[in-house]
């Protein structure tokens, strides 16, 4: 019910439904690839059409060449330049939202009645100040809460992770919230996990170890985070699944999120080439797609901007001769207590990697830590598969293994 003034009554969680509509099927069709953040190409009828792409995360782990998709059309009349909007993708059967501007809906009608019953007047998008929150909300006693929600898409291995790329508008809404923490305001973070079956929540220190650490330092001050887990239908139907999914900000993951050191792999694609690299002579390169995997105990942020330089800088790894003759270049950092470099190179051939001998091996017995692929690792699912499994699995096993 609205009032006059703009505030929203919400049910308590007595009378309040358990599922809600989040998007229409008005059509599916498949992923062929996307240019940009907020553009896909999708087929539909033998036809490739563009699509508007409501989240501006990386998505490296669900869209591929034929991932089926959800489309919504969009009402006609507007400033849109695309007709349809990808609204949810599959796998394996399951449906994966991917609007992350209506997680704000889903927190308010399905989430806020479980993890905050006593509210009793809610109001969105509140700006304050230069500031701007999700929710403002008053409860039974007259206290004030500020709440920012975050849709998070990327489960994997049973772990969530938010968010999937460097986000510094995160960033600063943790800030901002703490600011008003001080303030006397309760202040919350929401996580609206959309997908999987995830045992806990987690910062992704792997690609923004800033947002990590800072939500981290955050908590231990008073911020109050919440994991909320649903699942959708074909028909864009969503439903709570759990309030209360259980948050990981353990003495290991802060532990992890200070050290900096770890693993990497930079990826880059060659045209055919021959490079001197140093006391490997001349190599002979055949054009493609190629990961090289190393490590870093400390420094791993500064290690990897620093193999990604293609100039001033003395070259001292095998990379650094590789580097300037490769174009779309990507550091993939992946935070560590334990050296696994040889691992993911044993496991990059595995997956079909040819290595190029000595390479980036000198200081062990790997026969390569460069390895050729034919096909773009963002369509190589195996490589993501493995990206994903070192991020989400590996990296959290300590040296001897786990224990029993």
């Amino acid at each position: 019910m609205k009032c006059s003034s703009g505030k929203r009554r919400i049910k308590t969680a007595k009378d309040s439904k358990n599922e809600i509509k989040i998007f229409r099927n008005d059509a599916e069709a498949s992923f062929v690839r996307r240019p940009n953040r907020f553009l896909i190409i999708a087929e539909k009828n033998g036809q490739e059409i563009p699509c508007h792409c409501p989240n501006p995360g990386r998505l490296s782990e669900l869209l591929f060449p034929g991932t089926e998709l959800l489309l919504e059309r969009r009402k006609e009349g507007g400033a849109a330049k695309t007709e349809w909007t990808v609204v949810a993708c599959l796998r394996e059967d399951k449906v994966i939202p991917l609007f992350s501007s209506r997680a704000n809906e889903t927190t308010e009608k399905l989430i806020l009645p479980k993890i905050l019953p006593d509210l009793t007047e809610v109001r969105r998008e509140f700006s304050m100040g230069h500031s701007r929150f999700d929710f403002f909300a008053l409860d039974t006693e007259g206290r004030r809460h500020l709440l920012e929600v975050k849709a998070c898409s990327l489960v994997e291995h049973g772990l969530a992770m938010f968010p999937d790329a460097p986000s510094e508008r995160a960033l600063k809404h943790l800030d901002e919230l703490a600011h008003f923490r001080d303030q006397g305001f309760i202040c919350h973070v929401i996580f609206v996990i959309v997908h999987g079956e995830p045992a806990s929540l987690m910062p992704n220190l792997h690609t923004d170890l800033a947002f990590a650490q800072a939500l981290c330092r955050h908590h231990r001050e008073g911020l109050r985070v919440h994991g909320a887990l649903i699942h959708s239908d074909r028909q864009g139907r969503a439903h709570l699944v759990s309030h209360q999914v259980p948050l990981d900000l353990s003495e290991q993951t802060e532990e992890l999120s200070g050290s900096d050191g770890g693993n990497y792999l930079i990826t880059l694609e060659l045209e055919s080439c021959v490079i001197e690299a140093g006391a490997l002579g001349k190599l002979s390169l055949e054009g493609g797609w190629y990961v090289y995997a190393g490590s870093a105990r400390k420094g791993l942020s500064a290690r990897v901007a620093r193999h990604l330089r293609r100039a001033g800088k003395a070259k001292h790894w095998h990379i650094d001769y590789l580097v300037p003759q490769g174009k779309n270049l990507k550091g993939l950092p992946i935070l560590s207590l334990r050296n696994l470099e040889c691992d993911l190179a044993r496991d990059l051939e595995k997956i079909g990697g040819r290595g190029i001998r000595g390479f980036g091996s000198s200081d062990c017995r790997c026969e390569s830590h460069l390895f050729y692929f034919k096909v773009p690792f963002k369509e190589n699912q195996q490589f993501q598969d493995l990206l994903f499994r070192y991020r989400h699995r590996e990296c959290f096993i300590p040296e001897g293994g786990l224990p029993g």
